[in-house]
């Protein structure tokens, strides 16, 4: 299910090759999954003799809820089977999750089963679960709560780019500057489910943290300096994140690094291009360093927060288990 949501239809053949499965195996899982309504197959068109059967995702068939909650608000999506957002809207507050909720809800005209809501909250947010629950008042399902950066590397390996050899880096920022990590398939955490909190890191010679030079506040703050003026604040911001990435390049050597959040989009392009300019000068001047990604936009309008948290009730309940 993973497949065709990702790549579309596919023929049994296909779906061979990616899963090391042989065609008569396929054939049994496919036919399971279309007595429980989750799939259909048709004919490929072709102009060749043999057509084969191809089999798709019926999108009607289930659909979830995705909610990105911030300290600033956030926004909700319905999302349908095969990874489509039919709907979605954005809120200042949270009192307001109930009635963001309703609107898309209706405004899908849902026919399938709702199987649930994932819920996606930014680090350190004084808000309780209990809180969240109440606010909602809603029979959506069971909810699942999960980390903005677990939703955000979850969005981009499922929908996105994809598992990268050597896995990938999502770095978010809005109020703070933090990672999520995808290594071996699978979202890090840590020990005390705190990795990629960097943040708090400090670097350059003024030993600047990244929180107090490259979130959202601090761009507020020297706009208000400096009407109208970002490039010096991209330039503060871009060498700092870049040694950040310098860091989470010589530990993980991951295969992508992204960047996506609350900034605005021709910040973030100029920050993503002085980051290439910041890698191109290090790599001549100190050191051959392929193992340098060039920093790129996420896939997805703030880093695919929303959408990471609308797959979750698919994972919990649709798909298997592979957690160890």
């Amino acid at each position: 299910m993973g497949l065709l949501r990702r790549f579309g239809p596919l023929t049994r053949q296909e779906l061979s090759r990616h899963l090391g499965l042989t065609e008569p195996a396929i054939t049994g899982i496919m036919r399971r999954l279309a007595d429980a309504g989750l799939v259909s197959g048709k004919k490929r068109p072709t102009t060749a003799h043999y057509t084969a059967l191809e089999f798709s995702l019926r999108a009607d068939a289930a659909y979830s809820l995705g909610i990105r909650l911030g300290a600033h608000g956030g926004e909700a999506v319905v999302m349908d089977l095969a990874g489509r957002i039919p709907q979605q809207r954005a809120f200042t507050k949270s009192e307001e999750i109930k009635e963001a909720v309703l609107h898309i809800r209706h405004a899908a005209g849902l026919s399938g089963k709702l199987l649930g809501c994932g819920i996606a909250l930014s680090a350190g947010l004084p808000l309780d679960r209990k809180a969240i629950e109440a606010s909602l008042e809603l029979d959506a399902g069971p909810l699942f709560f999960l980390d903005d950066t677990e939703a955000a590397v979850n969005a981009e390996r499922m929908l996105g780019i994809g598992d990268r050899e050597g896995g990938l880096v999502i770095v978010i920022v809005d109020e703070t500057v933090r990672a999520g990590l995808l290594i071996g398939g699978r979202p890090f955490r840590g020990v005390h489910g705190l990795a990629g909190q960097i943040g708090d890191m400090r670097s350059g010679v003024d030993g600047a943290s990244l929180n107090e030079v490259a979130t959202l506040p601090s761009l507020k703050a020297y706009l208000a300096a400096h009407p109208g003026a970002t490039d010096g604040w991209v330039a503060i911001a871009a060498r700092h994140l870049h040694e950040a990435v310098l860091a989470i390049s010589g530990f993980i050597a991951p295969g992508a690094i992204l960047i996506g959040g609350a900034l605005p989009d021709d910040v973030f392009e100029a920050i993503i291009a002085r980051l290439s300019r910041e890698r191109d000068d290090k790599i001549r001047d100190l050191v051959i360093a392929p193992w340098i990604p060039s920093v790129r936009r996420a896939s997805f309008p703030w880093a695919g927060v929303a959408v990471g948290a609308a797959l979750r009730p698919f994972s919990e309940t649709l798909l298997p288990d592979d957690r160890p």
